[in-house]
């Protein structure tokens, strides 16, 4: 299987001694430990608190910022919209990360708008319901509800007609879940060009690296995040959580279109990547995978040349998988 390593990117030594110096910091922050509600209460009272304290909303001057409530077959959701000036080639649907605990669509402003400006993309990204009452099904629900409208509408509301999905950890999970429930009759997807999945957990009941995984793992605690996972799924066995509409994982991946798996090597959820990515792979012949040395959960967060550079990346693979779209469409004329 091709694996795109780290020379893909022009990683040099420099970028890897960098990471490794600024892990030696993280090793020592406090980790986030998801299943401890009021943790996840308190980071999301603050991020909040931080939002509304700066006026501040897309870096980018180019891109223009809205909110809007869509309806799919009777479900209301809310989208954060990221649309640049001029004539748009697609639109990237983004799902934040958070552990469907926390996080908003506004957290992801400054990645989005860097992917809306470049790629000349409108960004929708889904303000999808946490998981407070401890259950996740609610969040897949408005995954399917935001899927289904954007395929359904973006000729019409955006004057586009193709779409990649995209997401971080709890939101790679919902992209793959909207992707895959989808994709069984449910909607047209010919008009999605790609996945972006970055560092996403795609078995519920958790792969072999987070079972794993110890509490000194940098940023998430491990053991933490699959308790996480065991209270969103509580009164489920292994094999219920195992079932194709919470675990990507188990379903049947074939006639997906071309994704992109990103999630460093210390991460706690490595072997989800891994193995989807094979998955995937095996059933379509069309996935990349970057493993990224050094890197932490969510390591594309981090203030690193790494971290730019794993950005910059899967820009480049938004804009050619866009590219190639129109330009299959235009031999097709």
């Amino acid at each position: 299987m091709t694996i795109i390593g780290p020379d893909a990117i022009s990683l040099t030594i420099s970028d890897r001694l960098s990471a490794a110096r600024f892990n030696r910091v993280l090793d020592w922050t406090p980790r986030f430990k998801p299943h401890r509600r009021w943790q996840s209460l308190l980071l999301h009272a603050l991020l909040r608190a931080a939002q509304a304290s700066s006026s501040a909303g897309a870096t980018c001057p180019s891109v223009n910022t809205s909110q809007r409530v869509i309806c799919w077959e009777g479900h209301h959701v809310e989208l954060r919209v990221l649309q640049p000036k001029g004539q748009c080639k697609g639109i990237y649907l983004d799902f934040h990360g958070g552990a469907w605990v926390m996080g908003n669509a506004r957290f992801n402003d400054r990645v989005n708008s860097a992917i809306a400006a470049e790629c000349q993309t409108v960004v929708a990204s889904v303000e999808y319901r946490l998981a407070r009452d401890d259950r996740i099904r609610p969040s897949i629900e408005d995954a399917l509800a935001a899927t289904g409208w954007i395929l359904e509408n973006m000729r019409s509301e955006f004057g586009v007609d193709r779409v990649i999905l995209g997401g971080e950890s709890s939101g790679a999970h919902l992209a793959a879940c909207a992707l895959t429930a989808l994709s069984d009759g449910q909607a047209d997807l010919s008009s999605v060009v790609g996945a972006v999945l970055f560092y996403g957990t795609y078995d519920i009941a958790g792969t072999p690296s987070l079972r794993n995984s110890s509490a000194e793992a940098l940023i998430m605690h491990g053991p933490s995040a699959l308790q996480n996972l065991m209270r969103l799924t509580s009164g489920m066995d292994d094999a219920q959580r195992r079932s194709p509409s919470l675990s990507p994982l188990f379903c049947d991946l074939a006639g997906l279109p071309a994704a992109l798996f990103i999630v460093g090597e210390l991460d706690p959820v490595l072997d989800d990547s891994l193995l989807m990515y094979d998955k995937w792979q095996n059933a379509n012949h069309n996935a990349t995978l970057l493993i990224v040395p050094e890197g932490p959960h969510g390591m594309n967060r981090l203030p690193t040349r790494m971290a730019s550079k794993i950005n910059d990346f899967a820009r480049q693979w938004i804009k050619k998988a866009i590219e190639e779209a129109r330009a299959r469409d235009n031999v097709l004329r």
